[in-house]
């Protein structure tokens, strides 16, 4: 699948991963900034400031969290922490309630799925402190009027983060045992949230789960079981996709072949042009004196 839809996969993940706090939490997808169309990936707010959130992706969470994610594809340096910033600081501006919230009630996250190594090059270069509090989570806490934190997904620890954990291309058997072990704890209304996750992990894990729909029967019998809609979801789509892709390359055939045949035509009246001159000029020449 080529057109994975890493964003709203990272959505749906986060909010499994706060689902204990959700009542808390209020999650604005895509935040704009002003005019220019500026954007976080997300802004969590907690509803109560004085709400510890149990996850611990969530554990310097404040007022106002700023949420940036890059896919396996993106990269993540001190330019994207830096347009993090910009961003939190305009945000801050624009809600002119300094006396309320001040600095402090703001966090920054930026979330992905390998080590950004380049980036944490890039704060030692600067002198930024950057400490490893949990496993894949990274506090930089020097130089920055936002208190930050950098998490690296595929470093996470195993139990409880199979949400995040899943938005990867070197998926495994594990994550995928992960992702069922989750979904059958959920409700009617988180199953969504799981299916759009999965969607993801199947997109950008296609080898991996041919490799278990031959070889796992149990684990394949109970993908198909938690995302059986997801499943026929996606294979409308494909089914759609050929159609439509059966249909351009019919048209694309018809018009090579009109212009195959006005090419054709063209070269039959140049040819019946050519003769009809030749013609008249050797009728021409027998008709002139030095044709006799």
């Amino acid at each position: 699948m080529s057109n994975i839809d890493w964003h709203a996969g990272f959505v749906s993940a986060m909010k499994l991963e706060l689902m204990a706090d959700e009542k808390n939490l209020e999650f604005r997808e895509e935040q704009f900034l002003d005019e220019r169309k500026q954007r976080f990936d997300l802004l969590i707010i907690k509803k109560k400031r004085e709400v510890r959130i149990r996850n611990e992706i969530g554990e310097i969470f404040n007022k106002f969290n700023i949420i940036e994610y890059k896919n396996p594809n993106d990269i993540l340096d001190i330019g994207e922490l830096h347009k993090v910033l910009s961003y939190t600081s305009r945000y801050l501006y624009e809600r002119h309630d300094y006396d309320e919230y001040a600095a402090d009630a703001y966090t920054m996250t930026l979330i992905r799925d390998t080590m950004p190594e380049k980036l944490f090059r890039q704060l030692a270069g600067s002198d930024m402190v950057c400490t490893e509090t949990r496993h894949g989570i990274y506090e930089v806490t020097d130089k920055l009027p936002f208190r930050t934190q950098i998490i690296v997904t595929g470093r996470l620890k195993e139990d409880g983060h199979a949400w995040l954990k899943g938005l990867t291309k070197d998926g495994t058997k594990e994550k995928v045992q992960g992702i069922i072990d989750q979904t059958y704890a959920l409700d009617a209304k988180h199953k969504p949230l799981a299916e759009t996750v999965m969607n993801v992990f199947t997109g950008a894990n296609m080898v991996l789960m041919h490799e278990i729909k031959k070889e796992e029967s149990t684990m394949c019998q109970a993908v198909n079981e938690l995302f059986a809609d997801e499943i026929a979801e996606l294979k409308i789509q494909l089914k759609e996709q050929k159609v439509a892709n059966e249909r351009a390359l019919a048209k694309q055939r018809a018009n090579l072949e009109a212009e195959k045949n006005a090419q054709i035509a063209y070269l039959e009246s140049e040819k019946d042009a050519q003769i009809a001159y030749l013609q008249a000029e050797l009728q021409k020449y027998k008709s002139s004196p030095a044709g006799h």
